[in-house]
């Protein structure tokens, strides 16, 4: 299937990584892995904890399966925005992946999970299914929004506390 450029990307650095798996509703493994520079590699296990739930969350609320065998994510000190969708690599600047128990709030915690799950529901609002041009850009975006927002809303177990911050942020 043809997909726009915007979703090639190549990364290159002094990185290290954790690494996890996930089995799919099918019971395929898919390899995960996750990196950073080499300081913040104590700080990335909720967000791999956080990337299997959401793809378990995709799999048993919309039957979506990820459709290869890695999915990786990098999470640099310099990334100039939050976070970029690209098939089968997010990037990522660490204020949105980096939670540790010694520093982390529970704001930082919902935080890593919502963008996690965010970037992850890409894959199929935008990656698989994408914009025909630019001008398509607020359904995507919207499409996915909502689904992060509905995982986040099921993690805290109250979509009306989830709606309430939601409409704060507003």
């Amino acid at each position: 299937y043809p997909k726009p450029s915007y979703l090639f990307c190549i990364v290159a650095g002094n990185l290290e990584s954790v690494e996890g798996k996930f089995k799919t509703m099918s019971g395929r493994d898919v390899h995960l892995e996750i990196y950073s520079e080499a300081e913040n590699v104590s700080k990335l296990d909720y967000a791999m904890e956080s990337l299997k739930k959401s793809m378990k969350w995709d799999e048993d609320r919309f039957g979506l399966e990820y459709d290869l065998d890695l999915y990786n994510i990098v999470a640099v000190n310099d990334f100039n925005m939050g976070a970029m969708e690209n098939k089968g690599l997010n990037v990522f600047n660490t204020a949105y992946v980096l939670a540790s128990p010694e520093s982390a709030t529970d704001g930082d915690y919902e935080l890593v999970e919502g963008v996690i799950g965010h970037e992850y529901f890409h894959n199929w609002t935008g990656n698989r299914v994408t914009c025909r041009d630019w001008f398509q850009l607020t359904l995507k975006e919207g499409l996915t929004v909502f689904r992060d927002q509905e995982f986040s809303a099921d993690m805290m177990n109250s979509h009306a506390v989830k709606r309430i911050e939601d409409v704060k942020s507003l």
